[in-house]
């Protein structure tokens, strides 16, 4: 299984009724893309070996890289990840789950990161400069 799966099941949860619905989408949509980034750095042999929070390591080796397009789906995953977080943790009323649009844009925005990120791996020389990019 890949990572990327996680938005067969984000997609179905969007096209329901209920705020648990859509709170499980948003879930869904970032893991589908904080699952390819941990996996893509663990290829590139740039995951942190023996960090306890894997998703603060990933978020920030994207964050911090010297790339901008590894920029832009680190800044893109930090995003999602506070969706998830306030889906996961936030029980109270909030606006982002009052209808599925918040969690629709975080479908969408999962589908264009993953969309860089495979044209990254694509590309030799673009793979190349982003692994160079990493910080230590």
């Amino acid at each position: 299984m890949q990572g990327r799966d996680f938005l067969s099941p984000a997609r179905v949860l969007v096209n329901r009724s209920s705020e648990a619905d859509w709170r499980g989408a948003a879930v869904h949509a970032y893991y589908a893309v904080f699952l390819e980034c941990r996996d893509v750095l663990a290829r590139w042999g740039g995951l942190p070996a023996g960090r306890q929070n894997v998703h603060t390591a990933v978020r920030l080796k994207f964050v911090y890289a010297k790339s901008s397009e590894l920029q832009q789906i680190g800044r893109g995953l930090e995003d999602l990840g506070l969706l998830r977080n306030t889906a996961s943790y936030d029980l109270r009323f909030r606006k982002e789950f009052t209808s599925a649009t918040d969690a629709s844009n975080a479908i969408s925005a999962a589908v264009s990161l993953l969309v860089l990120l495979d044209a990254i791996e694509a590309d030799p020389g673009r793979r190349a400069a982003a692994i160079a990019s990493l910080p230590p």
